[in-house]
């Protein structure tokens, strides 16, 4: 098992083991067939079971694996997406991505608080969602083990980017609608600064943006906000158009 120690998983009660019904329940969702079945299991061996059946070992070291790989596929996809963001735009949406929040949500749905295997001491369906985010972090390092690189960019890019669109489509209205353009191979927006008034300390902006037959101007205390008004007003039409 990658290294560590055999693990008697028939010494243990059943319901401590992942049972074929599971594996593949994990696998359909990660969209990922695992070789080696044991580095799966053993990215799902939270250290406080380890501790109580004397292993030698936990996920520990694959979430510390799994930590890397997932925040390099996220931040090369992000950088190749989008070429004009710069440093600080980059950093926010890779941080909404990966956020604790994210990945148990992601785990959830995976149904890893109810397989991970832990100590006696803590309840599967209330485990601590920092444990619950870590073990997926883990999984991810499992993969990346088992299937190299590019079986894990898959994985992180099926549960983290695939729907991205709708993960930034209140937070960040221009990031939504850069999405919904590429991919469907349509040409970005270009915001006009129509003008700028008031007093230096307090300006408002007036910024236009027209896109496929649809036309909005809005105005804002900063030119991103009137940016981001605007971007989510053409989003709305150019979803009722095409219908999605």
């Amino acid at each position: 098992m990658s290294g560590s120690a055999e693990f008697n998983f028939d010494a243990l009660r059943n319901k401590q083991r992942l049972d074929d019904h599971e594996i593949k329940f994990l696998e359909e969702g990660l969209g990922y067939t695992f070789e080696d079945k044991m580095i799966l299991e053993e990215s799902l061996c939270h250290s406080s079971f380890a501790k109580e059946y004397g292993l030698s070992y936990n996920n520990e070291r694959l979430e510390f694996l799994g930590d890397a790989v997932l925040e390099f596929i996220v931040t090369r996809t992000l950088f190749r997406t989008y070429p004009d963001a710069n440093e600080g735009e980059l950093t926010q949406m890779r941080a909404g991505l990966v956020k604790a929040d994210s990945l148990f949500k992601k785990a959830d749905y995976l149904r890893i608080p109810y397989v991970l295997l832990h100590g006696h001491t803590m309840k599967s369906g209330n485990l601590p969602k920092s444990v619950v985010a870590n073990a997926l972090e883990a999984v991810i390092g499992a993969v990346c083990l088992d299937g190299g690189m590019s079986a894990a960019e898959r994985v992180v890019k099926k549960l983290f980017l695939s729907d991205s669109e709708e993960q930034f489509v209140e937070r960040d209205p221009k990031t939504a609608l850069q999405l919904w353009l590429q991919a469907r191979g349509m040409p970005l927006p270009k915001y006009e600064l129509l003008k700028t008034e008031g007093p230096s300390h307090a300006p408002t902006f007036t910024v236009r943006l027209y896109m496929n037959g649809f036309e909005h101007v809005e105005k804002g205390t900063s030119r991103k906000g009137a940016e981001a008004k605007v971007a989510a007003l053409i989003l709305q039409d150019l979803r009722r158009k095409f219908g999605d």
